[in-house]
């Protein structure tokens, strides 16, 4: 069989196939090192002095009190009268941006798509912003029998929604009793927790297990399960899945762990380059 030529090799087949390799991932060694940075403030993991901060992040402390000055420059950080790091003024800025932001990332929306082809299911994204949750994005399953999709933006009874427990399990205390007194527990079912002793004891529950249930507590004859994505222990959307009741005995505990590894999923994927690209593939979709 003749060896193919150089010539015969960079024939315009060929020159394709190179092309097509997927690009290496560029990070800048200087701006991932700010942000760790600006992150470990943010967390309050060390006293934010920075020689400790400089430890916490594996930099010399010349090279950290660099970065922290760049940031101090630019309003992302500030320091006290001890010259500890705090938040700066522009922290401020883009967490109310990211609070007006009701556009759902497609690191988020490709799991979502493959948790209803994967069980046939209808299935939804939350989050919570301005003190309420919102839904952004949802699929309705594909079974003769299902749950139709619910619109999307706020909605009300958290105390008898998956979704809603799962929030509300995992918010601090402060936000969850604003959201508590501004909301009445009403009665939706025969089965929805109407005193705040038993929501408390629910939502501890709910933290422990790392995942909600609704068990006919928003709608008779419908249940519904929740998972979180976290990011530093911090719940930045859910998945949730509404499920005929019947089909939800018979299959819970399948159920529960294809919703788990569904929030497990768009959590890695939240930092991954090809992230974007892959929840590229499934946009529309019903709205949640």
């Amino acid at each position: 069989m003749p060896v193919p030529n150089a010539a015969e090799s960079s024939s315009p087949a060929a020159t394709a196939a190179v092309e097509r390799k997927p690009k290496k991932e560029t990070r800048i060694q200087s701006a991932a090192r700010a942000v760790n940075l600006l992150a470990l403030v943010a967390s309050g993991q060390t006293n934010n002095s920075g020689k400790e901060l400089a430890a916490a992040a594996g930099l010399a402390v010349p090279t950290a009190h660099h970065l922290l000055a760049t940031l101090v420059a630019e309003g992302f950080l500030a320091q006290d009268e001890r010259a500890r790091y705090l938040l700066g003024p522009k922290v401020a800025v883009l967490a109310h941006a990211y609070q007006r932001e009701l556009t759902p990332p497609s690191y988020l929306l490709s799991p979502l798509h493959r948790l209803v082809s994967s069980t046939g299911e209808t299935a939804y994204l939350a989050t919570w912003r301005r003190g309420e949750i919102h839904l952004l994005a949802g699929i309705e399953g594909h079974h003769p029998v299902r749950v139709t999709t619910p619109t999307t933006g706020r909605y009300e009874d958290a105390h008898a929604r998956a979704s809603g427990k799962l929030f509300l399990a995992f918010l601090g205390e402060e936000e969850r009793d604003a959201y508590l007194t501004a909301h009445s527990l009403r009665k939706r079912t025969a089965h929805t927790i109407t005193s705040r002793r038993r929501l408390s004891e629910e939502l501890k529950r709910t933290r422990e297990r790392g995942y909600a249930l609704d068990e006919e507590e928003l709608d008779v004859g419908i249940c519904c399960i929740s998972a979180p994505v976290l990011e530093d222990g911090v719940l930045v959307a859910a998945y949730s899945m509404s499920v005929p009741t019947q089909r939800y005995r018979e299959r819970c505990e399948q159920l529960v762990a294809a919703t788990l590894a569904t929030a497990a999923t768009a959590a890695a994927s939240a930092r991954s380059p090809n992230g974007a690209a892959d929840g590229a593939n499934g946009r529309g979709g019903g709205s949640a």
